[in-house]
């Protein structure tokens, strides 16, 4: 398993068996933060001293905020439809040989631990619900043009201490964010709000920049999914920086999770009074 959580998708586990990984994998300059990182810009070259060059057309202007519909900055209304134990049981038991059954939770925090709206995420085989395999909290933000949500990835230290936390909240006491190591922010997943079909459509933040190194080797995250008021389908992929070809993830598609209990409720609207 990759160690660096990336929550959108973002559950970095494949569908059943998993394929080989190539034995020699490329390594693009990178900082890496616990296995994951993002890659270094190529550092920028001197402006040409030649003659002026021709007149360009001006760029367009950035679209105003009025074109943008509410939900997609509600970062309320987002939180409210992601706070769910979400459970893919019926596609588990529809093909098993390709799918677990899994449960991926997102249970709301109190607003005073990041100053805004975050979740304790944790993600666990059905048997085995006290192991999970993955944990974080992340954090919905504003993209930087302000027209879409992300997810900021946190690390949890000590992160076992936590563990079912997501099913039984009190465990969830004792975290504070001094516990919390912020994960690099091009590994973001963005969730973009689509009108027509009433959901939030999300992808990690482009450029191929998430880097994974994963059993020996690098990958970049491609890492999709559709959240509905009523289903999560996320899809997590690592590709090969240069061909982007699959190199892990699942090949079977998307997980089909709906939710099993809501937490809507628990999803704070401001400071705690």
């Amino acid at each position: 398993m990759a160690s660096c959580f990336v929550a959108s998708g973002g559950h970095l586990v494949s569908h059943g068996r998993r394929g080989g990984l190539p034995v020699a994998a490329r390594r693009p300059p990178r900082t890496l933060v616990g296995g994951c990182g993002c890659r270094r810009a190529a550092p920028r070259l001197p402006p040409p001293t030649a003659s002026a060059s021709p007149p360009t057309s001006p760029s367009p202007p950035a679209a105003a905020a009025s074109d943008v519909a509410p939900e997609a900055t509600d970062a309320v209304h987002f939180g409210r439809w992601i706070a769910a134990d979400w459970s893919n049981k019926a596609q588990a038991l529809e093909n098993p040989p390709f799918w677990a059954h899994i449960h991926v939770v997102f249970r709301p925090l109190p607003w005073s631990l990041l100053d805004g709206i975050s979740f304790y995420a944790e993600s666990a085989y059905d048997y085995m619900l006290g192991n999970p395999y993955k944990t974080s909290v992340v954090k919905v933000v504003p993209t930087p043009d302000g027209r879409a949500l992300e997810f900021e990835n946190y690390k949890i230290k000590e992160a076992d201490e936590f563990w079912l936390g997501g099913h039984e909240p009190e465990l969830l006491d004792g975290l504070t964010a001094d516990r919390l190591i912020k994960m690099p922010a091009c590994c973001n997943t963005v969730y973009t709000w689509d009108p027509a079909e009433r959901v939030y459509r999300a992808a990690t933040r482009p450029g191929k920049e998430c880097i994974i190194v994963r059993q020996g080797a690098t990958t970049y995250l491609d890492s999709t999914a559709v959240l509905s008021a009523e289903g999560y389908s996320p899809w997590d992929l690592g590709r090969d920086p240069e061909t982007d070809e699959r190199v892990w993830g699942g090949a079977a598609g998307p997980f089909d999770f709906v939710p099993e209990k809501r937490f809507a409720d628990d999803v704070p609207t401001g400071p705690e009074a």
